[in-house]
């Protein structure tokens, strides 16, 4: 397994995963709106050029998933917009495997002491994911996100890179 930095090239893989706008909530917050264009895209990646996307590759050289590794002005990497793309491949193991992909991304990028990521407190599966690859849950801190008049709690977890 590999990643490879995200390019246009992928849009249309991409594009193919996001099947509605809960799905992209989700995964991608209030940046994006359904249905996904390469222009939205574009327009994140201009008003955040630090920011890189990464596609997962598995052995045979097939995409089966997206995310993002975020830099705040501290060095700090968050981890983020993370999707397993295709539904049949969900459960299976690979997001964990791209997640450890990522860390190791960050660890050789930025030498961090500590990796965040966000994830909706509903998003079990997901939660469980991170937890399998060594992040914890922050229970002090939540953030609230108003979407389509409705808040959703997510939860900060870490990754404490030297223990």
């Amino acid at each position: 397994m590999r990643l490879k930095k995200y390019t246009v090239e992928d849009f249309d893989l991409l594009r193919s995963w996001v099947t509605d706008a809960e799905l992209l909530f989700q995964f991608a917050g209030t940046a994006w709106t359904f249905p996904l264009t390469q222009s939205q895209i574009f327009e994140y990646q201009k008003q955040y050029p630090e920011r890189q996307f990464y596609m997962a590759f598995d052995s045979e050289e097939k995409a089966f998933a997206f995310g993002e590794i975020i830099v705040n002005d501290i060095n700090t990497p968050r981890l983020g917009r993370l999707l397993v793309g295709e539904k049949n491949n969900r459960g299976k193991g690979l997001g964990g495997k791209f997640v450890d992909l990522l860390i190791q991304e960050c660890k050789q990028r930025l030498n961090p002491d500590i990796i965040y990521l966000y994830v909706f407190e509903d998003n079990h599966p997901a939660i469980s994911c991170y937890e399998k690859s060594g992040f914890v849950l922050d229970k002090e801190n939540k953030i609230i996100f108003p979407h389509e008049n409705t808040e959703h709690v997510a939860l900060i977890m870490r990754y404490n890179v030297n223990s």
